[in-house]
């Protein structure tokens, strides 16, 4: 169901039916849904409390692949914007043009309390989250 990330060989992984989420070797958190998931409230609710137990509830940075999912409602956007205690900043790859703009729209009615950033890959998405740590 998933393609291949690089998690490292000793890398913590939880997984659910929707997503993988494990802690990278730089501190930060990565976060792959499944392909053409449709993310629920009870989704970003589980993938939080994974987040909580990789970094012992620390604030980290995450990375989100979500290029291969649907368009996520009000209800779960909030919940991932309610735990500002959980992330520093969070890079979302999105998958097309269409979705960037979508999200660009709706990030700037949702106001999160961290930096949030759409990317179209992961290498553009990682420079930017550790351009971040340790300001």
């Amino acid at each position: 169901m998933f393609a291949d990330d690089d998690m490292g060989d000793d890398a913590d992984l939880l997984a659910s039916p929707k997503f993988r989420m494990w802690l990278r070797p730089d501190g930060i958190v990565q976060l792959v849904w499944a392909p053409k998931t449709t993310v629920l409230v009870e989704d970003a609710t589980a993938a939080l409390e994974a987040m909580a137990q990789l970094t012992g509830g620390r604030r980290s940075p995450l990375l989100v692949d979500m290029h291969d999912t649907g368009s996520l409602d009000r209800p779960t956007r909030t919940e991932f914007t309610r735990r500002g205690d959980l992330q520093t900043a969070a890079a979302l790859i999105v998958g097309t043009p269409l979705s960037r703009v979508m999200a660009n729209f709706i990030l700037g009615v949702s106001k999160p309390p961290f930096p949030v950033r759409l990317f179209d890959n992961e290498a553009s998405a990682v420079a930017w989250l550790q351009s971040l740590v340790g300001r």
